[in-house]
């Protein structure tokens, strides 16, 4: 009987020491499935921003991005993200911040150097342009060349001056400086000297401020038309509103006019106006199924932004079946 009793009291304290044990293997496996649940979670808003940054939902990117910052701060790719975002937004002091933010944990990350030499040249800060293109060459020498058209743009023609003489010199000048090379340095039979006044050469205008004067001048539907596409390849919205205002005050029945006055608006995230626009501009479609389809792919944009997902996916699946035709 005491022989029974001691194996009973053996068998419970054996029993009794495996439950710590037990419960350290719970807790150890609860941990790892928040870990992997939170990796999860991350993955999940990176690329759901993702998705809406490529619809130029930028506004819902930044949601997305800044949950991925709470699940793991300092990660250098959501940092990018958030300042590129923000750029698209116009707001360059949040686009600085999380770049500088970025950089602080990957100083020679090249990528956000280059983003941010672009935020500072966007707010016509060319010397901070210059500070950063400046790190950019100590990583990437073949590069220097890119502090040519800053150190004019910030006035600093001395300085361009000497670059562009140590590049001819080096055989690394660019094809496309080669005018202003000949416009600010005097080349004679003998070495080149520097000119005591340099004169720059205007650069020759741009296709959409030519399109823009003739406009002016002519005030007609093609010159319009062409100018309107031309500002939406180089994304000038706010122009891209205001000259499709004014063509729809001179012809209010093109449908076109409407369709990029509709772009400009949810371009610049002014939806409601955008779909109020595009709807009265689908009343003056005749049998054109492209522009149409064109129309309701814009429809769709403007009712996804404002979170109207079931009309937006109406109006993307008529775009769909007209573009099939």
């Amino acid at each position: 009987m005491r022989r029974f009793t001691r194996h009973i009291t053996l068998l419970i304290g054996a029993i009794l020491c495996s439950f710590p044990a037990l419960g350290q293997e719970d807790v150890v496996s609860t941990e790892d499935m928040l870990v992997e649940q939170q990796q999860i979670n991350f993955q999940t808003f990176f690329f759901e921003a993702l998705q809406q940054k490529a619809i130029e939902n930028y506004d819902k990117a930044v949601y997305a991005l800044e949950a991925c910052n709470n699940i793991e701060k300092n990660n250098v790719a959501v940092l990018f993200e958030l300042s590129k975002n923000y750029s698209s937004l116009f707001k360059y002091t949040e686009a600085e911040y999380y770049a500088l933010k970025g950089l602080e944990n990957d100083p020679t990350n090249l990528y956000l150097l280059r983003h941010l030499k672009e935020i500072n040249t966007k707010q016509n800060d060319y010397l901070g342009a210059i500070k950063v293109q400046q790190k950019i060459v100590s990583l990437e020498p073949d590069e220097e060349s890119d502090l040519v058209i800053l150190y004019i743009k910030a006035g600093e023609i001395e300085s361009a001056t000497k670059l562009l003489k140590k590049l001819d010199d080096i055989d690394k000048l660019p094809e496309g400086l080669v005018a202003l090379k000949e416009s600010l340095l005097q080349e004679p039979d003998g070495p080149m000297e520097e000119l005591s006044e340099p004169i720059v050469i205007e650069n020759p205008k741009r296709k959409v401020d030519l399109l823009e004067e003739e406009y002016a001048l002519k005030k007609d539907y093609s010159t319009l038309k062409m100018l309107l596409e031309e500002q939406l390849k180089t994304k000038q919205y706010l122009e891209m509103l205001k000259q499709s205002d004014d063509g729809l005050s001179l012809f209010p029945a093109q449908p076109f006019l409407y369709l990029m006055n509709g772009r400009a608006l949810n371009s610049l995230r002014k939806h409601k106006e955008a779909l109020s626009i595009l709807e009265e501009g689908l009343d003056y479609i005749i049998e054109d199924d492209q522009i149409k389809a064109a129309f309701y792919e814009e429809l769709s944009l403007g009712h996804k932004a404002l979170g109207n997902n079931k009309i937006a996916t109406d109006y993307y699946k008529q775009a769909t079946e007209l573009k099939a035709k």
